[in-house]
């Protein structure tokens, strides 16, 4: 599904397509259109500041490309693309929409909590010295991944996809987490993975990833934990999260369960510095208020104020990279390189 933001801002349309005379019906308020072409032919399109692409993986690249042709503003669901290819082709599509005044944003949206910021700032300043070591990892539900229903994240990979679990699913938050806050930038990948008998998508990751710098990234997925989390569940189960950032002078800590803000905190220890920041915000999936600080962030970037891209483009590009040499060095067995 694509979704627009429109002038004003209150204003909404839908790109469904499978439309139906009943779906078109809507009518008056929320305009449906068959697809992304319909829409740009459309008197509407000129009034548009700016799109919400929430379709499938593999279509992303298209959609990005073609909102991107026409000017507009993109706010994509993660991960960026499936592929380095089309990573690549929509980080020049954004590097262009950047010069005319555009944002190309990724909804990484744990890059976009006051933590993520400060702790980005920490490492900037030098806080904990260089990067050395990084472990982060996300556990949540098994049935998520072992449900039939949730098509979206376990059916065989499609496309240019390279595989379809955990790592796409999930992974993605945690790396695209760990590259804005860190600055590394990943050069080579070795990873194992376990697939759901049921489903054959990955549920448990475990890759090193070597960075530019020398310094290395252990990254896990872990689908582990009970517990019903099947699609449309009202589930308020948490993901459980752990990020350790070790540098050459001290570290940076933050782990927590995302659906419970006062099961962590931020904190950097060092010689000489140490700062606590309460409360652990990572995905923010809550349904009340204005939605996830990400989308707001995008909702300013349409009125013409100025932000800051906590995911954008670039970082995206890192993470479709890693998580695709993943895919790829679980299946060959041997180390991957990053392409480039």
């Amino acid at each position: 599904m694509l979704q627009g933001v429109a002038r004003p801002l209150n204003m909404s349309y839908v790109v469904c397509p499978k439309a139906t005379s009943h779906t078109r019906s809507i009518g008056s308020q929320v305009p449906v259109f068959q697809d992304f072409a319909e829409f740009l032919r459309s008197s509407l399109a000129q009034r548009t500041d700016g799109v919400i692409i929430s379709s499938t993986h593999t279509t992303h690249c298209s959609l990005g490309l073609q909102a991107a042709e026409a000017k507009l503003h993109i706010f994509m669901e993660k991960p960026m693309t499936t592929s380095s290819i089309e990573a690549r082709k929509l980080l020049c599509a954004a590097k262009d929409l950047k010069s005319l005044g555009k944002v190309f944003m990724v909804n990484h949206s744990a890059n976009f909590t006051n933590q993520a910021l400060r702790a980005r700032e920490i490492l900037r300043a030098g806080k904990i010295g260089e990067v050395e070591h990084v472990t982060c990892h996300m556990i949540r539900e098994r049935e998520f991944f072992e449900d039939l229903q949730n098509k979206l994240w376990v059916c065989s990979s499609e496309g240019s996809a390279a595989g379809n679990g955990f790592a796409w699913g999930q992974s993605c938050h945690t790396l695209a987490w760990v590259y804005f806050v860190t600055g590394l930038i990943p050069q080579s990948v070795f990873c194992k993975m376990v697939y759901s008998k049921k489903t054959g998508a990955d549920i448990f990751t475990s890759a090193i990833i070597e960075c530019t710098n020398g310094a290395t990234i252990t990254c896990q997925g872990l689908a582990g934990l009970p517990g019903g989390n099947s699609v449309g569940s009202a589930s308020a189960t948490g993901k459980l999260i752990e990020n350790k950032i070790f540098g050459s002078k001290g570290c940076l800590l933050y782990s927590g369960d995302d659906a419970d803000p006062g099961s962590g905190q931020l904190e950097v220890c060092s010689d000489g510095f140490h700062e606590v920041m309460p409360g652990f915000y990572f995905e923010n999936t809550t349904k009340e208020g204005f939605g996830p600080e990400s989308l707001r962030c995008f909702g300013d970037a349409c009125r013409g104020k100025t932000i800051t891209n906590c995911s954008d483009a670039y970082v995206s590009l890192q993470v479709v990279l890693t998580i695709e040499a993943m895919y790829e060095s679980a299946k060959s067995g041997s180390v991957q390189k990053i392409r480039e």
